[in-house]
């Protein structure tokens, strides 16, 4: 294993983070629903093919905010457990066969890795990895990044690239797996339902695909950050069956748009979404529900219509890759889905306000 300890001070432009020579740590530990402490644990050590990461910069996310209120989630363990899963840091330890790693580099960190042996992943699924591997914890100090993900998703921060915007690397990898999954194309009408993080990242991925693009939110302020995203049109979310006729109207010559794509995570926005598009149209089911609920869909849509309606989870590693570069390349003002920076003690106030934006943690 070769590490850092000691060493210069560090920042966006800095490869040689600064350690301190202890065996403990600040990190936020989940002890139940709505418990989480900022608590002294040890410092990790990596186990073979594993790298430790020193945090520059983790963010919020609104799956983290869930998991506090529910005090559990499959992407954890058991708690007490470590919480967190968008950093960026530069790499303090490196363990024994852990490849194309070397103490000093700056890198970003997928939340997971697929298994690429299981049965999903044969046929070209990795999204849907029955083994599965996930990484959690970056509220802290330094983070075990765990082997299968240093091997396929620890990825080397481009130069330039701010480390708040290289940790949004995870929620674009997911949008732009969604966006895979949607088969409209140059000139097609596409609504998206939904302008939170992830509506608008979608907006502006299938935008830069050619897609007419209308975001339909019922903030004004997230509206009017869609038509900045590349959106083309913005409108209010329409709350019944008059507001959805009216969406319709001013869509393929009133016959409705292309394509829907949910990006709410409620059924009534996936019943909404169905009852939008037009026959012969696709509909992505990109929001997730709460767990138990059901969704009732009329048969005459679907049938005479011959909708196409699709899911999408997760990401891909070629999705991470992708998403990444749209970091380091595009021109979208992805800073505007940031708010105000906190600290790790203030991430637990942050996560339970819900404010919408996803607030860069500055760990050190």
């Amino acid at each position: 294993m070769s590490s850092l300890i000691g060493g210069q001070g560090t920042g966006p432009d800095c490869k040689s983070p600064l350690l301190v020579a202890s065996s403990a740590m600040r990190a936020l530990i989940l002890h139940g629903p709505g418990d989480l402490r900022l608590e002294d644990v040890p410092v990790p050590e990596p186990a073979s093919g594993e790298v430790i990461l020193a945090v520059l910069r983790a963010l919020t996310c609104a799956t983290d905010a869930k998991i506090l209120r529910q005090g559990a989630h499959p992407s954890i363990v058991p708690v007490p457990a470590p919480l967190g899963h968008e950093a960026c840091g530069v790499v303090s330890a490196v363990g024994d066969g852990a490849l194309g790693v070397s103490v000093g580099d700056l890198m970003v960190v997928a939340n997971s890795a697929p298994c690429g042996a299981c049965p999903p992943c044969a046929v070209g699924r990795p999204s849907l990895c029955e083994h599965i591997t996930y990484l959690s914890g970056a509220y802290a100090e330094y983070l075990r990044v765990p082997a299968p993900i240093v091997s396929r998703n620890l990825l080397p921060v481009p130069g330039g690239l701010a480390p708040e915007r290289a940790a949004m690397v995870e929620p674009l990898a997911c949008a732009v797996r969604g966006v895979e999954r949607v088969e409209a194309g140059e000139g097609d009408e596409v609504v998206v339902l939904g302008g939170g993080t992830q509506g608008t990242l979608i907006a502006g991925l299938l935008a830069g695909r050619g897609c007419v693009v209308t975001v339909c939110d019922p903030h004004q302020e997230r509206r009017e950050r869609a038509i900045r995203f590349g959106g083309a049109r913005a409108m209010d979310a329409p709350r019944d069956a008059a507001a959805i006729d009216a969406l319709r109207a001013v869509h393929g010559d009133g016959r409705g748009p292309s394509a829907v794509v949910e990006a709410v995570g409620r059924p009534d926005a996936w019943q909404a979404a169905v009852s939008i598009v037009r026959p012969g149209g696709e509909v992505l089911l990109y929001g997730g529900c709460a767990p138990g609920t059901t969704v009732t869909f009329p048969t005459s849509p679907l049938h005479y219509g011959e909708l196409s309606i699709r899911g999408s989870y997760h990401h891909t590693p070629d999705a991470v890759r992708a998403a990444l570069a749209h970091l380091a390349a595009d021109d979208a003002p992805y800073g505007e889905l940031l708010g105000e920076p906190i600290t790790l003690e203030e991430v637990p106030g942050a996560l339970r306000a819900g404010s919408g934006l996803k607030r860069p943690v500055i760990v050190r």
